[in-house]
């Protein structure tokens, strides 16, 4: 007999009992999945999905880096089915400053000396967040859809400094890196000649790099990232 401490037990039951909330439409199966995946890819679990602790776990990192960030008054926007993810950016970082953070944790390169003639659609004038889903590749339901398509649509999508800063907390997480097989259109930001930044793993020159394309350029393995804010 099994006794009902019993860690398989209690995972069987809270198994079927997840996948009964699901069937009746009280869970959403995106969010689950996601979940799931998080324990997949390894993640700590303090940094799972409490605002709390992500924040916190943040704030951590930051120190770690030489950086106090402030929350005090902090608006969290409220977060949408799918979207567990929390991107925590600080006042006044730049593209440069955040690539530089990423440097000290891995290689990285950049189609640029200056990151910083880059503007987004977010400014840093104070702290903010955003939630994105919490996943290795750029979002599949965008795929093959320009930076000016994103725009015309209407779709918030992720900026360089956000997707700099995931990729800085993915790999203090895990150790691994974000898309591994496409590129996150980074369609919240545009340099100067309106051309658009983008970032992926090359696993043949061991580094994350932080390229461009063409605002109305199109190619499936090049993903936006939704945000929400």
């Amino acid at each position: 007999m099994v006794a009902k401490t019993d860690p398989w037990k209690r995972f069987f039951d809270l198994w079927a009992c997840v996948m009964e909330l699901v069937r009746e439409g009280r869970r959403s199966l995106e969010e689950v999945c996601d979940i799931l995946q998080a324990i997949k890819d390894g993640k700590k679990k303090e940094t799972a999905f409490d605002v709390d602790s992500q924040l916190a776990a943040w704030q951590n990192l930051y120190l770690e880096l030489g950086l106090k960030v402030e929350i005090t008054n902090l608006k969290i926007p409220a977060p949408e089915p799918g979207f567990t993810r929390l991107i925590l950016v600080p006042e006044g970082l730049t593209p440069n400053k955040a690539f530089a953070l990423l440097k000290k944790k891995m290689q990285v390169w950049k189609y640029t000396d200056n990151l910083d003639t880059i503007t987004s659609v977010r400014d840093t004038k104070k702290t903010y967040v955003i939630w994105v889903r919490d996943r290795v590749e750029a979002d599949e339901e965008i795929k093959n859809k320009s930076a000016d398509d994103l725009k015309s649509e209407g779709i918030n999508c992720i900026t360089l400094i956000e997707r700099l800063l995931y990729e800085l907390k993915f790999f203090t997480e895990t150790g691994k890196h974000l898309d591994e097989k496409n590129w996150t259109l980074c369609a919240g930001s545009r340099d100067r000649d309106g051309s658009v930044p983008g970032m992926g793993w090359s696993p043949c020159g061991g580094e994350v790099r932080v390229g461009w394309r063409y605002a109305d350029g199109r190619h499936e393995d090049m993903r936006g990232r939704v945000a929400v804010l």
